[in-house]
């Protein structure tokens, strides 16, 4: 995230304007590879998903430890990702409202979780077009929590 924030800024230092999504995640991905090729150091051990507006639309990239890189319209990584990834093919739409993304990016965790979902263990984190990244309260994921169990 360092290296995110540092090339972010030079780019716009240098060209007095904000890197775009998808030229911030290759940076990303060329320096997590710069690191399966040096001795000395250890790799990268894990893969990132970033979330991201720009001027030419929404993003999602999923990135894994040797620098390599994927695009999605909806995605997991982790433990459980064959099953929410299978939900999320069957069930995810262009289009959908917030509340409809919402209320199936739960359901997935749901079905890919041994135990209940409990507000104080999920996350929740927006990406919306003209407004700055924003986490669902407490008691915003608990309602959303019961309206996914209703």
């Amino acid at each position: 995230m360092d290296y995110a924030r540092l090339v972010s800024q030079i780019n716009k230092i240098t060209y007095d304007e904000k890197i775009g999504v998808e030229p911030l995640v290759k940076r990303i991905c060329d320096y997590k590879q710069a690191y399966t090729q040096s001795g000395g150091v250890r790799p990268f051990g894990t893969a990132l998903l970033i979330a991201g507006i720009d001027e030419e639309g929404t993003h999602l990239y999923e990135t894994d430890p040797s620098g390599s890189l994927t695009a999605y319209k909806a995605g997991s990584i982790g433990s459980g990702r064959n099953t929410v990834m299978e939900l999320l093919e069957r069930d995810y739409r262009d289009g959908m409202s917030h509340d409809e993304a919402l209320t199936l990016g739960l359901k997935a965790l749901k079905e890919s979780s041994e135990e209940p979902l409990k507000e104080t263990q999920v996350e929740v984190g927006h990406v919306r077009a003209g407004k700055k990244f924003t986490k669902l309260t407490i008691e915003e994921v608990k309602q959303a929590l019961r309206a996914l169990n209703t």
